[in-house]
């Protein structure tokens, strides 16, 4: 769910690593009503 991700995504990004939408590749977006506020599948990574 939203609240569950939305402070790990902060902290890795604000660290240069990435939390994208799997398979869209897009940034994982928060305040999704429409899917009841879950996550799509993702990938995160880290800066290398």
């Amino acid at each position: 769910m939203e609240w569950d991700t939305g402070a790990g995504q902060a902290v890795l990004e604000a660290a240069g690593g990435r939390v994208l939408a799997h398979p869209e590749g897009e940034r994982l977006l928060y305040g999704k009503s429409e899917r009841g506020f879950d996550n799509p599948h993702f990938i995160a990574y880290g800066a290398a």
